[in-house]
C-alpha cells in the first residue's frame, strides 16, 4: 500500500487536488446542468413559504419531514435570497430566472465539496488514505456524483449523514469521547429529520460504537438523539391534529406509480456503470471478506429500497458515498495485485488513474450542456403574462381598476402546468393566479387560463383518464403565445452514452405556452 505519510504539505496538496476536482465537477455551470427537476421547485417553495412565516406546512401534504426545508430557509435567511437578487437586478428576465436558480444549487455544490472531504475521511480511517483517497476521486469526478447537484432533501441530508458516520469511526475502545457519539447521534437525527431513508445507517452506526467502545450507554447516547429528533415530525403532526393525513402521506409516497427499487438501479447503471459496476464488485468482495462495515454501509438501505413500492433515481443518492468507498476499496486491492504483478510501485496507480480519467471526461461532456436556457425563457415570459397581486403606486386609477378586476376571483387566471413553473411567479415576483397542476384531478378554477406545453404535460395528454380529457379539452380550446426551442439537444445523439442518461426525466425539446384569452 502507498504511504500518503509524507509530511503536512502532501496532506494539504491531496485536498487541494480534492477539492479542485470536486468543485469543478459540482459548481460548474449550475444554471445549465442538470436538467430543472420538478421537485426542485417544490423544495424551493416550501423553504421560501417557511422563510415568509407561512409555517412548515405551505402545501398541507406529508412528503418528507421538516428540516431541509428549514435548513435552506436558514441558509435563504442569512444572506438575503431572494431579496438581494432582486435587489440588483428586478427585472422579468431569463436571466433574473437563472439567477434565482444559481444561487440554491451553488449551495448543493458546496455540499457536495464538503461530502467529497467527510468520504475521504471515513474512508481513510477506516481501510487507509490509499482508499480514502480513491473513493474521494470517484465521488468526486464520476458521473454519478452529478445527482446531487439537483435541489434535492438528498442532497442536503448527505453531509449530515457523513459527518455522523465520520465522527463515529473516529471513536475507540482508548477514547470514550461522549460528546462526539451525542453530536454523532445529532447529525443521524438531522440526516433522518431531512428525509426517513438515512435511518437505514442506523445499524452501521450502533454496532461501530458498540464494537469500539464496548459499552452499551454509548449505544443508547447515540440513539437518543437519532431516534428523538425525526419523532418531532411525527409528533407535530399529532399535535396539529393531522395525524391521519401524516400516516397517508408516508404510505402514498411509498406507495405511488409503481416503481420499483430494480428499475432505479438501472437508471443508476446508465448514468455511471463503471462506478455501478465498481461498487456493486466491491460490495461483493467486502462481503467474501466478512467486512462488516462495507456490507451495513450498503446493505441495509438496499434492502430498504427492495421493499417499498417507489423509488425514484434520485432517492439512491444516498447510496452514492457508498459505492464509491466500496469501489475504491476494490481498486486498491487491484492497484496491489498489479504492483505485485509488474514489481513497481505505480502499479498501484494504474486502475484509479483510468477509472478517475474516464470519469472526468465523460462528466465533462454533461456538465457543460444547456438544458435550462427555455425554461428560464418560459418563466420569464409567464411573468409577463400575469399581473400583480398589488398595484404600482405610478399607476393611474384607471389602470388600478383595471388590475384589480384581474385580479378579481372571477378573473384571475389559471396557470396549467407542472408545479416547477408555480414558486417564482407565485413567491418571488408576488403575481396573482390559481396554480393548477396538471397531476391535479381538481377542475381549473378559472374560465381564463394559460397552459405551459412541455413534454410533461403532453405525456399527461396521452393518458386514457378522465384527468387527461380536461387537459385535453382545455389545450384545444388555446392559442400559441411562444415557443421555446432547447437548441442544444440538436448537437447531440441522445441514445449514445454518456447523454444517454439526460432521458431519465422528460426532455421539452420545445416548451409552447398557450391561453385562451
Amino acid at each position: 500500500m502507498i504511504n500518503y505519510n509524507l509530511g503536512k504539505l502532501k496532506k494539504i496538496l491531496v485536498i487541494l487536488t480534492l477539492v479542485i476536482l470536486s468543485s469543478y465537477t459540482h459548481l460548474w455551470n449550475l444554471t445549465g446542468f442538470p436538467l430543472i427537476h420538478i421537485d426542485e421547485g417544490h423544495y424551493l417553495s416550501k423553504a421560501i413559504s417557511t422563510l415568509e412565516g407561512k409555517g412548515l406546512q405551505p402545501q398541507n401534504r406529508y412528503y418528507a419531514p421538516y428540516f431541509g426545508q428549514m435548513f435552506l430557509s436558514g441558509i435563504f435567511e442569512i444572506i438575503g435570497y431572494p431579496s438581494v437578487l432582486l435587489n440588483i437586478n428586478a427585472s422579468e428576465s431569463p436571466d433574473t430566472v437563472a439567477d434565482l436558480y444559481l444561487v440554491p444549487r451553488l449551495i448543493m455544490g458546496i455540499l457536495c465539496v464538503v461530502d467529497t472531504l467527510l468520504i475521504l475521511r471515513i474512508a481513510e480511517k477506516r481501510y487507509g488514505q490509499t482508499v480514502g483517497f480513491i473513493s474521494a476521486v470517484l465521488f468526486a469526478v464520476m458521473p454519478l456524483s452529478w445527482l446531487p447537484r439537483w435541489i434535492l432533501l438528498e442532497s442536503i441530508q448527505l453531509p449530515f449523514l457523513l459527518t455522523s458516520i465520520l465522527l463515529i469511526v473516529n471513536t475507540d475502545s482508548k477514547r470514550k469521547e461522549k460528546l462526539s457519539i451525542i453530536i454523532s447521534g445529532l447529525f443521524m437525527g438531522l440526516a433522518i429529520f431531512t428525509k426517513i431513508p438515512a435511518f437505514t445507517f442506523m445499524p452501521l452506526g450502533g454496532l461501530i460504537i458498540y464494537s469500539n467502545t464496548g459499552r452499551l450507554k454509548y449505544l443508547v447516547l447515540w440513539l437518543i438523539p437519532a431516534i428523538l429528533i425525526p419523532a418531532l415530525w411525527p409528533i407535530h403532526a399529532t399535535v396539529t391534529g393531522n395525524l391521519n393525513e401524516w400516516i397517508s402521506g408516508i404510505i402514498y409516497q411509498t406507495h405511488r406509480n409503481p416503481q420499483p427499487f430494480i428499475s432505479a438501479l438501472y437508471d443508476f447503471f446508465l448514468i455511471d456503470p463503471v462506478l455501478f459496476i465498481l461498487g456493486i464488485a466491491g460490495l461483493v468482495f467486502g462481503a467474501i471478506k466478512r467486512d462488516t462495515f462495507l456490507v451495513l454501509l450498503i446493505g441495509p438501505a438496499i434492502v430498504f429500497f427492495y421493499l417499498i413500492g417507489y423509488v425514484n433515481s434520485f432517492h439512491l443518492i444516498l447510496l452514492i458515498p457508498s459505492l464509491c468507498i466500496a469501489g475504491g476499496y476494490l481498486l486498491d486491492w487491484i492497484g496491489q495485485i498489479l504492483t505485485g504483478k509488474l514489481k513497481v510501485k505505480i502499479g498501484q496507480f494504474v486502475p484509479i488513474a483510468g477509472v478517475a480519467l474516464f470519469g472526468l471526461l465523460m462528466t465533462s461532456q454533461l456538465i457543460s450542456l444547456d438544458l435550462n436556457s427555455s425554461y428560464y425563457n418560459t418563466i420569464s415570459f409567464l411573468l409577463t403574462q400575469l399581473p400583480n397581486k398589488t398595484p404600482s403606486s405610478s399607476l393611474n386609477e384607471e389602470d388600478i381598476r383595471t388590475i384589480d378586476m384581474i385580479n378579481s376571483n372571477q378573473n384571475r387566471p389559471s396557470v396549467v402546468s407542472s408545479a416547477g413553473y408555480f414558486w417564482i411567479p407565485e413567491l418571488v415576483f408576488n403575481k396573482n393566479f390559481y396554480a393548477h397542476s396538471y397531476y391535479s384531478h381538481n377542475t381549473i378554477k378559472s374560465d381564463r387560463f394559460i397552459i405551459i406545453s412541455d413534454e410533461g404535460f403532453l405525456s399527461m395528454l396521452k393518458r386514457k383518464s378522465a384527468q387527461s380529457e380536461v387537459l385535453s379539452t382545455a389545450y384545444n380550446s388555446t392559442h400559441s403565445l411562444a415557443r421555446f426551442n432547447l437548441k442544444s439537444l440538436e448537437q447531440i445523439r441522445l441514445d449514445s452514452y454518456p447523454y444517454n442518461s439526460l432521458n431519465l426525466k422528460p426532455l421539452s425539446k420545445i416548451i409552447d405556452i398557450r391561453a385562451n384569452y
